[in-house]
């Protein structure tokens, strides 16, 4: 994970780049404003910049607007209360949600420092106090790892669960965004499938297709991009049991799907790339996205029972990265329910402002937070 962070976000004259990307992207005469907006009842806190963190304070109030996350997130507090002291990651991680979202019965702070946090996730190894610019997504990531290594939460045995059960099957120890995707194997010769093999995500990195190099900007849909991650790939060179014979190889086709379904989903859309030149740069093209996502197609039991059962999301939060692939700031557009209204708010830092979901549709995500409908 480290090495990806070097190779992603470069360093030394780049961090000299990215205070100045900081300046641009994150306005100073932000605060006056912040002010009068918590003056019209806004209930929200901005998070301080501890220089170069906005990737951290940006999955945080992302975090903050999943309500089954929250809650997971209590419980496990209550469940593992014996293992888990009060500056453990997991603590710090769940207070600095609750004073965000003004919440928190004893702490009111706006805006709230993220240092406890920074300090408890050192000890687990990981260096954010650098003061060097990374990566959300990597963030998010760290964040649930080590919230798997404080609690040591007991891994799903998917030999022991049957394919009926792999959609509907939540561990109450494991996180809400832990999911699994199903693979399988078939020969192209006899027609012969493989078990299906699970393998745990708790994101989906998706891929933009090839750029097109007539069209430096395109516009696709996060519907076509999930499509595109669980199409059939060829997969040559394998031996079948069932109809190879000696060494010989037969083609296979390897089909994902959905085994297991998580809570929140979080879809990752990688948008650097490694140019011709060994250039890293930015893909800018514009991805369509919906407040009600429909992932039924995906799923492995509804493709064996070809029973459609509708497996329906709704947007909590987006990320977006201002800038470019060496430099640059991430803000969020998140939710939050305020008096039994759920309203959309834009985030930067210490910056805390109302939204209107036409201004959070034209936003260019780089994270997608979904939660399922209950």
């Amino acid at each position: 994970m480290k090495l990806f962070l070097k190779s992603y976000w470069l360093t030394g004259a780049v961090a000299v780049a990215a205070s100045a990307a900081y300046v641009l992207f994150s306005p100073s005469n932000e605060n006056s404003k912040r002010l009068k907006s918590n003056q019209k009842g806004i209930r929200l806190s901005g998070l301080v910049n501890e220089g170069n963190t906005c990737f951290i304070n940006t999955t945080l109030q992302a975090l903050a607007s999943c309500q089954l996350f929250l809650q997971w997130m209590e419980n496990l507090l209550i469940k593992k209360s014996e293992i888990l002291s009060a500056g453990s990651s997991c603590a710090s991680l769940l207070t600095t949600m609750s004073v965000i979202n003004n919440r928190h019965p004893t702490i009111q702070a706006d805006p709230y420092s993220t240092k406890e946090l920074m300090v408890s996730l050192h000890k687990h190894g990981w260096n954010l106090l650098r003061m060097e610019e990374q990566d959300a997504h990597e963030f998010f990531n760290q964040l649930l790892t080590t919230i798997e290594e404080e609690t040591r939460s007991p891994k799903i045995n998917l030999q022991t669960i049957s394919v009926s059960e792999t959609v509907n099957v939540v561990s109450n120890t494991s996180s809400p965004f832990r999911g699994y995707l199903a693979s399988q194997l078939c020969c192209l010769s006899c027609g012969k499938k493989a078990p299906v093999h699970y393998d745990v995500f708790e994101c989906l990195s998706i891929t933009l297709p090839k750029l097109d190099i007539h069209n430096a900007f395109t516009i696709f849909s996060i519907e076509d991009l999930l499509k595109q991650f669980v199409a059939p790939e060829t997969v040559n060179g394998v031996h079948c049991d069932n109809c190879s014979t000696n060494d010989s190889k037969n083609v296979f086709v390897k089909q994902l799907s959905l085994g297991k379904i998580p809570q929140c989903l979080c879809l990752h859309i990688q948008r650097s790339e490694w140019s011709n030149s060994g250039n890293l740069t930015k893909r800018q093209d514009f991805v369509r996205f919906q407040e009600e996502l429909n992932v039924s197609n995906l799923v492995y039991t509804n493709r064996l029972t070809e029973n459609w059962k509708p497996v329906v999301y709704h947007l909590r939060a987006v990320v977006e990265h201002l800038g470019t692939a060496h430099s640059g700031h991430f803000v969020t557009f998140r939710q939050h329910s305020m008096e039994g209204r759920v309203k959309w708010f834009y985030t930067s830092d210490t910056f805390v402002r109302a939204a209107t979901i036409k201004e959070v549709m034209k936003s260019s995500p780089y994270m997608l937070f979904y939660e399922r409908a209950l």
